[in-house]
């Protein structure tokens, strides 16, 4: 039998993912407040969802762990291409589960939406026994929730230039929606403010996820295709050269730690003054 608060938490089913079930609501609601707000009005289909880290949650002793974190997740018709793939850090659009929920999208606030409640709520209690978080989506909430206090901080003058392309970016990258590639960029004047007239200089890198670079030719074409639009659009942007002798479509086997150091990942999140 059980012994501990976390055995009993674990042995119920909780873990990072899990989703809060409707008989459990009346407990939390006092908790599902902000300051000056009225509490969170949680419908039958949305997604309260557990995104501690599942030691958290299980967590032996009271002491150690009081709280879980949740997550309020609302359905939404669609993903909508400025709030998904990680491009705000506001708001989230994401797929929970496309195996158990292919149809369903749902959106969240990073703040808004994210409330602590006591940990001792789940001891007499079973997540939802249908809906659950894929693991994928459990990763992304993280990634999110991490992109709010460690994305790069590029120049202001930096961002103002490429701002202008921000669309036509959005378009290039489309068909890498899938985690097909990552897109990483070094710029050399990372932490300077260029005045007018003078030119920011940036290395563009795709980087292919090996088993496409080896044994998928045609999302590899579809890759460099993407390649050639996107650093097409950065030479469009005033201000911005591209280094082309350096810049490149590289297997992630082949792409060194160096490499990764001296680089960011191109993240709309970046570029926060233009969202």
């Amino acid at each position: 039998m059980p012994s501990t608060l976390g055995e009993e938490v674990a042995a119920h089913g909780w873990r990072a993912g899990t989703v809060v079930p409707r008989d459990l609501m009346p407990k939390l609601v006092e908790h599902l407040l902000h300051p000056g707000r009225a509490p969170a009005q949680v419908k039958d289909e949305d997604w309260l969802v557990v995104v501690s880290q599942t030691c958290d949650v299980v967590a032996k002793t009271l002491e150690q762990e009081p709280f879980v974190e949740l997550l309020h997740c609302r359905p939404i018709p669609k993903l909508r291409r400025q709030n998904k793939e990680l491009r705000s850090t506001r708001v989230l659009d994401f797929k929970p589960n496309r195996e158990s929920h292919e149809s369903v999208a749902v959106s969240a606030h990073a703040t808004a939406d994210r409330y602590l409640v006591p940990r001792e709520l789940l001891r007499n209690s079973k997540p939802d026994q249908t809906r659950q978080l894929s693991d994928s989506s459990c990763i992304r909430i993280l990634v999110w929730y991490s992109l709010r206090y460690g994305r790069p901080a590029w120049p202001n003058a930096f961002v103002a230039r490429i701002g202008p392309a921000k669309i036509a970016f959005e378009e290039t990258l489309e068909p890498l929606a899938d985690d097909i590639a990552e897109v990483r960029v070094s710029i050399a004047e990372r932490d300077v403010e260029l005045t007018e007239g003078v030119d920011y200089h940036i290395t563009v890198f795709f980087v292919v996820d090996e088993n496409v670079w080896e044994d998928d030719p045609d999302r590899r074409k579809t890759i460099y295709a993407a390649f050639d639009k996107f650093v097409s659009a950065l030479e469009k942007c005033d201000g911005v050269k591209v280094n082309n002798d350096l810049s490149g479509v590289f297997s992630g086997a082949e792409f060194t730690w160096q490499a990764t150091k001296s680089s960011d990942e191109w993240n709309f999140a970046n570029l926060s003054n233009v969202e």
